[in-house]
């Protein structure tokens, strides 16, 4: 009796592992954790009338006086228009993992993506928002932030940062 409930429990184990397997560490994956953490409604954000929320897990860079809230960091100014700036962004997100494109509430100055995490496809969702500063001369505004949990570890910012050096090396 004892040994036909362990092989019982070890088949169920065995069953349970490789479901598992399936559903973190292959795009069969995709669907159910994406269903169990949905988006939900994304709305454009005001950056000069935004206020965060009271937790570590967003992120926001804008320019100098720009954003309403406090920035976490300053963003650069680029010797660029704003329209070229948008364009060569979006080209830069194309290599991105994991990103889907919020088109519904794009607007020409403003995109929003989502980016789920590799392995428990949670969503963050990063709008970024390209100022003109004149003729050839732009800058953008950054709010990434986490949909779930209260800390995201320092993900948003990383994020974020990361973006931006890829873009200047570029």
């Amino acid at each position: 009796m004892i040994i036909k409930t362990l092989k019982l429990l070890f088949a169920l184990l065995v069953i349970l592992s490789v479901a598992s397997v399936l559903l973190l560490f292959t795009p069969l994956g995709d669907r159910p954790l994406t269903q169990i953490f949905p988006v939900g409604e994304v709305k454009p954000i005001d950056f000069k009338n935004l206020s965060l929320k009271d937790s570590p897990n967003q992120y926001l860079v804008c320019p100098a006086d720009y954003c309403a809230a406090p920035a976490n960091a300053v963003s650069p100014i680029f010797n660029i228009a704003a329209g070229t700036l948008q364009k060569r962004w979006q080209k830069m997100l194309d290599h991105e993992a994991n990103i889907s494109r919020q088109t519904a509430i794009n607007t020409a100055t403003q995109e929003t993506v989502i980016q789920r995490t590799a392995w428990v496809r949670y969503p963050d969702i990063i709008t970024v928002e390209f100022i003109p500063l004149g003729q050839d001369r732009s800058s953008l505004a950054i709010y990434s932030r986490s949909i779930y949990g209260r800390s995201d570890f320092g993900e948003n910012q990383k994020r974020v940062e990361n973006w931006i050096q890829n873009f200047e090396a570029k």
